[in-house]
């Protein structure tokens, strides 16, 4: 599967793996084209390497499970202590779920059992990217009410919300099951 056809990998790094799709298209090469398809270890270091190549990377790592093999393109080394590496790690968070993705906030009555409504910060989507200083946050339409009622978040209404920390992929679930 291309990192551009699957739903659980960030807009941003989707966009850079278009590049190859395009290659595929102008050379009319269907595996570099379609979203998934057989392939076996050969096909996939040949991906890898047009990649490389296309995006003008600088190496390709091979991380291999069981069940999956992963091939990561490596665009750029990152100092440890860089601003980027210490902001990625910073707003992440372990899902038991999802593994590790961006922290989301959500009050907690929000379930995938009975749809709550779903109230926003701010309109969000999949793989969005946000400043330094947003992050995900929505709330049922109960904690709407009471936040009304009470000119906003205060004591009492962030007492009612008892806000959550769950992933990324968990917020969107959430979202999509909970909007009416």
């Amino acid at each position: 599967m291309w990192n551009w056809f699957n739903d659980h990998s960030f807009e941003p790094n989707k966009d850079s793996t278009l590049a190859v799709r395009e290659f595929g298209i102008k050379s009319d090469y269907p595996k570099l084209t379609a979203g998934t398809f057989p392939a076996d270890e050969f096909d996939c270091w040949e991906f890898a390497g047009i990649s490389l190549a296309t995006l003008e990377g600088i190496g390709v790592y091979r991380a291999a499970t069981e069940e999956l093999q992963s091939y990561l393109l490596i665009t750029a080394v990152l100092e440890e202590d860089s601003r980027e590496v210490i902001h990625f790690n910073q707003a992440k968070v372990e899902c038991k779920i999802h593994g590790r993705s961006r922290a989301a906030f959500v009050c907690q009555h929000l379930n995938l059992e009975h749809p709550k409504g779903f109230e926003e910060a701010f309109e969000t989507y999949k793989g969005m990217g946000l400043s330094e200083d947003d992050d995900f946050q929505a709330w049922c339409d109960e904690c709407e009410k009471v936040r009304i009622r009470n000119n906003g978040w205060n004591e009492y209404a962030e007492e009612f919300a008892r806000i959550k920390l769950v992933c990324e992929y968990c917020y969107f679930e959430l979202k999509r099951f909970n909007i009416a």
